[in-house]
C-alpha cells in the first residue's frame, strides 16, 4: 500500500513556469548577497560602507514614484549608492547594498501589512533582479578599474556609462522575462522595451553620473564627502517626493471635479431629453385640437356660430402653447443668467388679480369647481412687470385648478401687511407628498403621483419661483397629502407717501 505524498504550497507553486523563475533569479541573488556577507569581515572601511548602506536605504524608502500611462517608474538613486561601493569594496558588497536597501523598502511598504498578505514573491524578485544586476555590472566596472587602476578621464566615462547601461538593461529584461511568463504573448519583449526606452536615458545617467560623483567623493573625502554629496540629493528626493504627491492630489482632484461635472452634463441630457418627451407629448394635443377645429371650421363656417366652444378651445389651445414655449424661453433666461423682468411699471395687483380669476372662471366650472376669491376693498399697488406677474397668478391658479378633482374648491385670499401683500392660494387637491415638498420647485419636477392627473413640462413653478424672486418676493408652498395645497405668495407693494399739511 502506498502512501500519497503531500507537498507544501510553496514547492506546489514552483511547477508554474513564473514562480520557477522568480525562485531561480531570487536564489541567484542570494547566492551575490551571501558573497557579500562573507566578505565583509575583510573590509577594512566598515563605518563608511554602513554609511552608504543607510544612504541606499534612505534612497529607495524616499524615492518618489509617478503613474505614466500605465507604467508605475520610481525616481531614486539607491542602485547609484550602490554602484559606487563597487570601485572601493567590490561587486559582491554592491549586490549586499542593493539587497539591505531593497529589504528596508519593503519593510516600509508593508510595515502595517499582516504577513499573510505581504507580497512575498515580491520581494524575492525585485532583491534577486537588483542583485543580479548590480553584480554583473560592478564587475564590468570592477574589472575596468583592475586592468588600469590609473583610467583617464576618457576610459572613466566609457567604464561608469557602460556599467550603467548593463545595471539598467539587465534590470529591465529580467522584468521583461517575468512579465512575459505571467502574461503570455500579451507581452511582446521588444515592444515592451520599447515602451520603456524613454525612461532608460535617465536611468542611465543618474546611474553613471550620481554613482562616479559618489564613488569620486569617497576616495577623496571619505565620510564627510559622502555625507555632503548625499545631502542635496537625498532632500530634493524628499522635495520631489512631496511634489509628487501634492500633484498627484491636485490630479485626484481634477479627477472628481471632471467626475462631478461628467454627471452633472449627464444630468442635463436627462433633463434635455425628459423636458423633449414632455414637450412633445404636451404640445401634440393642443396642436391636434386646434387642426380638428380648425378644419371643421374652415371647411364649415357656420358650425362658429352653432358650436362656439370650438372657437374657446382654439383659443385656449393656442394660450397652452404660448405659455409652452414662454417657459422655454425663460428657462433659456435662466439658465443664461439673464434678467427676466422687461417692463417693470406701477399697476393695482387687486385688479390683476380679478381679472385672472374671472379668466379661469370656465376652466374651473369644467370641473364643477368652486373657484372663490376674498380680496380687500382698496388698491394695492406694485411696482413689477404686469406681463410676468399676470403669469405667476395664471400658473399657480391653473395649477389648483388641474390637481384639484371635480367639485372640489379653490380659495383665493388677499391681504396686506407691513408693506408687503400676502396672497394665498388654497385648493382642495390630491395635496404634495412630504418628501417631494423640499423638490417641488426644481426644474423638470414633476410630484410622481400626479403625473396622470394632469399634463406639465414641469418648468411652470420653477419659472413662478424665479419670477417672484426677481421681484423681491417670496413663494411657499404647504400641503398635505389627499387634503390639499396652500401657496403663499409674497410682494412688496409700493407705499403711498404721505399727503403734506
Amino acid at each position: 500500500m502506498q502512501t500519497a505524498v503531500k507537498f507544501p504550497p510553496w514547492y506546489t507553486k514552483l511547477k508554474e513556469s513564473h514562480f520557477l523563475y522568480i525562485f531561480f533569479i531570487g536564489l541567484l541573488g542570494f547566492s551575490f548577497f551571501t558573497l557579500g556577507l562573507v566578505a565583509l569581515p575583510s573590509q577594512s572601511d566598515l563605518f563608511n560602507l554602513f554609511i552608504l548602506v543607510c544612504l541606499a536605504a534612505i534612497a529607495e524608502i524616499a524615492a518618489p514614484f509617478l503613474t505614466v500611462g500605465k507604467t508605475k517608474v520610481a525616481y531614486e538613486v539607491g542602485t547609484a549608492v550602490s554602484l559606487a561601493t563597487v570601485p572601493v569594496y567590490g561587486p559582491a558588497i554592491g549586490a549586499f547594498v542593493i539587497s539591505i536597501s531593497g529589504l528596508c523598502y519593503w519593510l516600509h511598504k508593508y510595515y502595517n501589512v499582516p504577513p499573510s498578505k505581504r507580497r512575498w514573491d515580491q520581494l524575492v524578485f525585485n532583491i534577486g533582479m537588483r542583485s543580479v544586476a548590480i553584480y554583473i555590472a560592478g564587475s564590468f566596472l570592477w574589472l575596468s578599474y583592475s586592468f588600469n587602476p590609473a583610467l583617464n578621464t576618457f576610459m572613466l566615462v566609457l567604464a561608469w556609462l557602460g556599467a550603467a547601461i548593463i545595471l539598467d538593461q539587465l534590470n529591465l529584461w529580467l522584468l521583461i522575462g517575468l512579465l512575459r511568463l505571467l502574461k503570455g504573448p500579451a507581452i511582446k519583449p521588444f515592444d515592451f522595451w520599447l515602451s520603456n526606452r524613454w525612461a532608460m536615458l535617465t536611468n542611465i545617467a543618474v546611474e553613471a553620473i550620481g554613482g562616479f560623483t559618489l564613488a569620486t567623493a569617497l576616495f577623496l573625502h571619505g565620510t564627510l564627502g559622502v555625507i555632503v554629496f548625499f545631502l542635496p540629493i537625498g532632500l530634493s528626493a524628499i522635495s520631489f517626493q512631496l511634489y509628487v504627491r501634492q500633484m498627484k492630489a491636485h490630479m485626484d482632484n481634477l479627477e472628481n471635479i471632471i467626475e462631478e461635472r461628467t454627471k452633472e452634463l449627464a444630468d442635463l441630457m436627462g433633463e434635455k431629453d425628459a423636458l423633449l418627451s414632455v414637450l412633445a407629448h404636451d404640445m401634440k394635443t393642443p396642436i391636434t385640437s386646434i387642426n380638428l377645429y380648425g378644419s371643421l371650421l374652415r371647411d364649415k363656417p357656420e358650425l362658429a356660430a352653432k358650436k362656439p366652444h370650438m372657437l374657446d378651445v382654439i383659443l385656449r389651445s393656442q394660450t397652452t402653447l404660448i405659455n409652452i414655449v414662454n417657459n422655454i424661453l425663460d428657462i433659456e433666461k435662466l439658465s443664461s443668467n439673464r434678467e427676466l423682468i422687461t417692463n417693470p411699471e406701477t399697476f393695482d395687483f387687486v385688479e390683476l388679480l380679478s381679472a385672472t380669476v374671472e379668466s379661469l372662471q370656465a376652466h374651473a366650472q369644467q370641473k364643477a369647481i368652486k373657484l372663490n376669491y376674498l380680496l380687500p376693498p382698496g388698491p394695492l399697488s406694485i411696482h413689477a412687470d404686469r406681463v410676468q406677474i399676470e403669469r405667476v397668478l395664471q400658473n399657480v391658479l391653473s395649477n389648483a385648478i388641474k390637481y384639484t378633482p371635480e367639485k372640489g374648491n379653490v380659495d383665493v385670499r388677499l391681504q396686506s401687511n407691513e408693506g408687503y401683500l400676502h396672497l394665498d392660494i388654497i385648493d382642495t387637491g390630491y395635496g404634495i407628498p412630504e418628501s417631494e415638498l423640499p423638490y417641488i420647485f426644481d426644474r423638470y419636477r414633476r410630484v410622481i403621483k400626479h403625473k396622470d392627473k394632469a399634463s406639465g413640462t414641469g418648468l411652470g413653478l420653477a419659472i413662478t419661483k424665479a419670477l417672484v424672486e426677481s421681484h423681491n418676493g417670496e413663494i411657499r408652498v404647504d400641503s398635505v397629502e389627499e387634503q390639499g395645497t396652500t401657496f403663499t405668495i409674497t410682494l412688496p407693494v409700493v407705499m403711498k407717501s404721505p399727503q403734506a399739511k
